[in-house]
Formats: structure tokens, C-alpha cells, sequence
């Protein structure tokens, strides 16, 4: 028998792909009773709850598989509203959970190919699509999550043309991209849900690491295809989140030791990170999660994180910084400034400090 999967879309603001979305997980090539999809739309200004109820329950069963609609009316942000679905998961005994991101659709074989590479380690903990543009496909949007020595994560070979990559079926990546992630509930159960602490961004990072220190694997499925019509946004509410949570990822997780290694080469990176904040416009979303450091729940978060992270660790420092680059590639804030001057700087100070590390 098949493994159970619970898809779960969460569909805040997403009414105009809602169409899309459902033709296309009802072509999937997955047997149907193995399958579930469960859609959130915590909350909704768009009225997608409304049309759930009237044009995608009444499929369950019939041309898509069974269908939950889980909808409280709240907006808890994506690790929360996502949460809501995984907690079904695992209380009703589903073997994966695949996280759907909200503008993006799947080609038939994606979750069969994602299962299958899954299902054939115990160790994975996550499986991640080959995601290319909705609307270029021969264009990629990411080959799995990268992590940067100071806590920022980006999309792999983002923008390349999908004949230009080099990518290989089951590889190790760093992490998981949230948009289009398969995960084994029983690894859910050990290392936890996503970070409630995180509103927005950066949750599949915290997540991806959670799970490499406890022992998993996170893998590339060449093979399971997914569209994403991504388009980047300046929101500066995104490099507020981004700033705050890529610092409390850094403290969490890494040692003393290492912190204390790199510490000259992060607070080099954080004077720049301001100086970027300030020719960019968004330096009022830096003094804000600058800010948040004078609140007793940014210290509770950052403790409690440590916590989790360390008691869950059976990898060195060193084995994880195998998954850390010192450089931020194929991104849309690339400049020559960067290219040419910050990132080898960057990149030269991490490897060398890289080689230090034996703990």
C-alpha cells in the first residue's frame, strides 16, 4: 500500500490560482485514496473560503482526492496557518505532509517522484521539487535552499536556465523550500512543527536545519516538477523578518566556539547589512528588528530554539558548515558591488574559518 499524503495549500489571498491549483492536484499521478488535500485559508479577504466550500468540497472523492477545508478565520502567518494542517496530519496518521505553496502548481508525477526518493532512506526528513517558473518553465526558481554563513537563506540556481544547472536525483541540499516541500511526519514528530515564532520567511530554513541536526537528510527530486509564479518582492516588512529571524537562527544553532570564530567576519556583514538597509531604502526595517531585541519574547524565542536545536544535535559544527557558503548567488539584489567585491571578501574569511572548525 502507498503512503498516506496530506497536501496541505495554504491559500491566504490565492482565489485566482485557487482553479489552477485544483485541476492540477486532481491530474496528479499518486493514487487518489492515498492522498488528501487540505486547504487553509486562514482568513481570507478574497472570499477563497466561500469558494471552497460551493466549487472544491463537492469534488472530494469524485475527480480530486478527499478534500478538508480547515478554517478557523485566523491568520496565524505561514509556519502557524501551515501548522494547523500538519497537526491533522499527524494526528490522523498520514506517513508525509507536502507543503503547496500558494501560487504554485505541481506536475503529475511530483508526488510520486517525491515519495519515491523518500521512501527510499529512512533518513530523509525532507524532499524537495525541481520548482521553474509558472510561466517559464524552461527557467528555474529553485534546486533547494542555500544557507548563508550569516543566517540568510536563498534559492539555489534562482533565475538559470534549467539546461545550465547541474543537479543530480537525490542530492543533499542545505534545506527545503517551503513552496513545494515533501516531509515525513515521523520526523515532524521528533524535531517539531515550523517555528511559530517566525510569521513570515526563513521558517523552512529553521525547520531544514532542525531536522539536518537531528540526523535527516534534506534531498533534491529532480524529477518532481512544480511551477511557481514567484515573483520578488522589496516589502520592507520581508527584510524586517528576514533580519531579525536569519540572527536568531545564527544564535540557535551554531556553537560557541564557531561564534566566536566567525565573529569578526558577522559583525563585518552587519555593518554592510546596514549600510545596504540605508542605500536601499528599507533602513527603517532594520532599526525595527534591531528594535525587537529589547523585548523579552525575542529572548524567550532565541532560548527556546537554542534549546530544541541543541538538545536534537548529533552533527558537528563542522559537519553542518558543509551545508553553509559565504557567498549569496543568483539572487534579484545581485550588483557588481556584490558580485565583484563583498561576496569573494566574504566567501575568502568563511572557507578559511571553515577549515578551523573540528567541534
Amino acid at each position: 500500500m502507498q503512503p498516506k499524503i496530506a497536501i496541505v495549500y495554504l491559500c491566504y489571498g490565492m482565489r485566482t490560482y485557487l482553479k489552477d491549483i485544483a485541476e492540477a492536484v486532481a491530474k496528479l499521478d499518486y493514487p487518489k485514496d492515498r492522498l488528501t488535500f487540505i486547504l487553509v485559508p486562514a482568513g481570507s479577504p478574497d472570499g477563497i473560503a466561500e469558494v471552497i466550500r460551493t466549487e472544491i468540497l463537492p469534488r472530494s472523492g469524485q475527480d480530486l482526492p478527499e478534500v478538508v477545508l480547515l478554517d478557523d478565520g485566523q491568520n496565524r502567518g505561514f509556519a502557524g496557518n501551515n501548522n494547523l494542517a500538519l497537526r491533522y496530519a499527524l494526528e490522523n496518521n498520514f506517513d508525509y505532509a507536502f507543503l503547496h505553496n500558494g501560487d504554485l502548481k505541481l506536475a503529475p508525477e511530483a508526488i510520486t517522484e517525491a515519495v519515491r526518493l523518500a521512501e527510499a532512506s529512512p533518513e530523509v526528513g525532507s524532499v524537495q521539487c525541481l520548482v521553474s517558473f509558472w510561466q517559464e518553465t524552461d527557467k528555474v526558481n529553485v534546486t533547494g535552499g542555500v544557507i548563508h554563513i550569516a543566517g540568510y537563506g536563498f534559492a539555489r540556481d534562482n533565475g538559470k536556465q534549467m539546461s545550465d544547472i547541474v543537479v543530480k536525483d537525490g542530492e543533499d541540499i542545505a534545506y527545503s523550500s517551503g513552496a513545494a516541500v515533501l516531509y515525513r511526519v515521523s520526523a515532524l514528530q521528533k524535531v517539531g512543527l515550523l517555528e511559530e515564532g517566525f510569521f513570515m520567511y526563513h521558517e523552512d530554513l529553521e525547520l531544514g536545519m532542525r531536522l539536518r541536526f537531528a540526523g535527516y537528510r534534506n534531498v533534491l527530486a529532480t524529477k518532481a516538477f512544480a511551477y511557481h509564479d514567484y515573483k520578488f518582492s522589496r516589502n520592507p516588512k520581508k527584510f524586517a523578518w528576514m533580519e531579525l529571524y536569519r540572527h536568531l537562527v545564527v544564535l540557535a544553532y551554531y556553537k560557541p566556539a564557531t561564534l566566536l570564530l566567525f565573529s569578526p567576519l558577522l559583525v563585518g556583514i552587519e555593518l554592510g547589512t546596514w549600510l545596504m538597509a540605508l542605500k536601499g531604502g528599507w533602513i527603517k526595517a532594520k532599526f525595527w528588528a534591531f528594535g525587537q531585541w529589547f523585548h523579552p519574547r525575542t529572548w524567550k524565542l532565541l532560548w527556546s530554539m537554542r534549546k530544541r536545536a541543541q538538545a536534537l544535535r548529533v552533527i558537528r559544527d563542522a559537519d553542518f558548515l558543509k551545508f553553509v557558503v559565504g557567498k549569496i548567488e543568483a539572487q534579484e539584489t545581485a550588483s557588481p558591488l556584490m558580485d565583484k567585491l563583498i561576496n569573494p571578501a566574504v566567501d575568502e574569511a568563511f572557507q578559511a574559518g571553515r577549515k578551523i572548525v573540528f567541534w
